[in-house]
């Protein structure tokens, strides 16, 4: 045996060979080459959708970051008026109070003061009574010097007695 003898088989099968790269190249491998482009193509614009997407969530994210900031400091500023609010309305109460007490002493004050004013009053005209009534008992006596200490002492007790 030769070994660079040509048989039939071998160029039988060259041929074969051949016919089959042309058919596979001719109805499978274009193809084949489209879609694999195809999915190429597919990848590539999932790819950058992906990247789309992830920029429109990250301007989201920041657009939901500065409307919580935003209502943060809108709810700290509504707790500082309400605060505020409420401190001068305790203020307020407190200066009501404050004066409708100063008013109330004064009230009082002056009621103490016309109560003791009639008292004084009161007790002046049972005095000036009761020396009307011992003028009256000494003049008509008409007793000697020490009957009249005994009926003044007498009626200095009584003024002494009565309530005030």
């Amino acid at each position: 045996m030769n070994p660079i003898a040509i048989d039939a088989t071998i160029i039988t099968q060259i041929l074969s060979f051949a016919l089959l790269v042309y058919i596979l190249k001719r109805f499978a491998w274009n193809p084949l080459i489209d879609m694999m482009e195809k999915r190429r193509q597919q990848i590539e614009d999932d790819i950058n959708q992906a990247k789309a997407e992830k920029l429109q969530a990250e301007q989201i994210k920041r657009e939901y970051q500065e409307e919580m900031r935003k209502a943060r400091q809108e709810a700290q500023e509504i707790i500082a008026r309400a605060t505020k609010i409420s401190e001068e309305q305790a203020e307020e109460i407190l200066v009501t109070a404050r004066k409708e007490a100063e008013k109330m002493k004064e009230t009082a004050l002056a009621d103490i003061e016309r109560e003791r004013d009639l008292a004084i009053a009161q007790v002046q005209a049972q005095v000036a009574t009761l020396s009307v009534a011992v003028a009256e008992k000494i003049i008509r006596k008409n007793l000697d010097m020490t009957g009249q200490e005994e009926i003044i002492d007498q009626y200095i007790q009584e003024v002494g007695e009565l309530p005030c």
